[in-house]
């Protein structure tokens, strides 16, 4: 089966590695057809709602269409055309092609960009038109697709409700990591003290504020430290309510090369998943929770209707309480006395991302996906 990996996709954002050496790890062919034309998924995230304010970028952006619609063309032989992360306007350009090529569309959504910027991190009015049309990104970019793909069943049943679109055009497919590059490493010394990472964008759903509020209740163990690398939104109020709070046991760190953050994540005592109180928390399953399961570090992460859908607090993690200081100190405290359960979570973690979001078994969810809706071998077209 040849898949054509397609769009203005970020080609070194981690969800797009993780599916595309999925599917070649099952023996699928994956071309990739890529025209960047944003600096990253974060960046294209930040000017989802105010690009058609620069008729220079929409120029740019109609010649990248242009050339992949060129070299889609010239592709023979192709039993799926897969639109990448972020891919949501893509999409629109997408479906003609694949009309005239006569094979599937499959979209891996993976987010709302109206929940991101409306609701979650309140950046657009609701009701304005800049929030009706990510509102339509949203809801007709999943609507073409023959195959739309959430992390969570919990986002699914988001997009049919918030957008009335039907259960039968998604199907959940796990963030996951890349196991050969994110892999258990072999066991290092804790730091001295105790530390608890931190590590990711600082958006709302993460719920800095209670990491640091948690980090007061624990100032009084001088052996606890927490060490926040990113940036972000909420960086600037992070780092003025840890001086409110007159905090000594926590660092905040700028964001680390690949590299030099997987040995951070090696070090560190215990990882954190998120804490926020919005509804896109209870949600998902962030990427940060991946790559801590699949380095067999301890995880805390809030307790939610889509982490549970692959964790067992107890037996791969420790679940806690969303948006509770009082209750995440608790269970950091917990997993400080009890280094026999840390150590049994990190391997049950490690355990449960293989068998759940390793690359391997993403892959091989997703090819027999893929399996389903390509053409029979003798209805090729031309094309």
């Amino acid at each position: 089966m040849k898949i054509c990996y397609w769009g203005t996709y970020d080609p070194l954002y981690p969800r797009n590695r993780t599916l595309i050496d999925g599917l070649r790890k099952n023996g699928l062919e994956v071309v990739e057809l890529n025209e960047p034309i944003w600096k990253s998924s974060r960046d294209k995230l930040a000017r989802a709602s105010s690009w058609w304010k620069s008729p220079g970028f929409l120029l740019r952006w109609a010649a990248a269409y242009f050339k992949l619609a060129f070299r889609l063309l010239r592709e023979r032989n192709v039993d799926i055309i897969f639109v990448g992360y972020t891919g949501h306007f893509d999409v629109f350009a997408a479906k003609p092609l694949s009309l005239i090529k006569g094979v599937p569309l499959v979209f891996d959504t993976f987010l709302s960009l109206y929940e991101a910027f409306v609701a979650d991190r309140a950046v657009v009015k609701p009701g304005s038109p800049k929030a009706r049309l990510l509102f339509f990104a949203d809801k007709y970019s999943c609507a073409l697709a023959d195959l739309a793909l959430l992390d969570t069943e919990e986002h699914i049943k988001y997009f049919c409700s918030t957008f009335g679109l039907p259960a039968a055009k998604f199907r959940r497919s796990f963030v996951g990591a890349n196991e050969d590059f994110y892999g258990a490493r072999p066991a290092q010394r804790p730091e001295a003290p105790f530390t608890v990472l931190h590590f990711g964008t600082y958006i709302p759903l993460h719920g800095l504020k209670y990491i640091l509020r948690a980090a007061k209740e624990l100032e009084g163990h001088s052996d606890i430290f927490f060490r926040l690398i990113g940036s972000g939104e909420e960086y600037a109020p992070s780092l003025k309510l840890a001086g409110e709070l007159g905090l000594k046991n926590a660092e905040f760190v700028a964001f680390k090369d690949m590299p030099v953050l997987l040995e951070e994540i090696s070090k560190a005592s215990i990882c954190l998943g998120i804490f926020g109180d919005t509804e896109k928390a209870r949600r998902v399953i962030p990427n940060k929770v991946f790559l801590a399961l699949a380095m067999e570090k301890p995880v805390i992460t809030g307790d939610s209707p889509a982490a549970r859908e692959m964790l067992e607090s107890g037996r791969d993690c420790l679940l806690c309480a969303m948006a509770d200081p009082k209750a995440l100190a608790a269970a950091i405290l917990e997993l400080k006395t009890d280094r026999a359960l840390a150590l049994k979570l990190a391997r049950g973690g490690n355990a449960t991302f293989n068998a759940h979001a390793s690359t391997a078994k993403l892959g091989k969810e997703l090819a027999e996906l893929l399996a389903g809706l390509s053409r029979p071998a003798g209805k090729k077209g031309a094309l």
